[in-house]
């Protein structure tokens, strides 16, 4: 098991008692794995933006 899975296992551990915090916990790693998600979309869309720019670019300029 890694290093991650590790830390996982713990944290469940230690939060069976307290089912409200857990739920915290999920809900937080839900979200920021969510939000990651979206900058890598941005970030892709905006490569294609920057490429099709610079291939307009190149046309005009022959």
């Amino acid at each position: 098991m890694g290093t991650i899975g590790k830390l996982a296992t713990g944290v469940a551990e230690s939060l069976k008692g307290q089912p409200l915090a857990l739920a915290l916990v999920v809900i937080n790693l839900l979200f920021m794995s969510g939000f990651a998600l979206m900058l890598r979309e941005i970030a892709q869309a905006i490569e294609r933006k920057d490429a099709l720019l610079a291939e307009i670019a190149s046309h005009c300029l022959k």
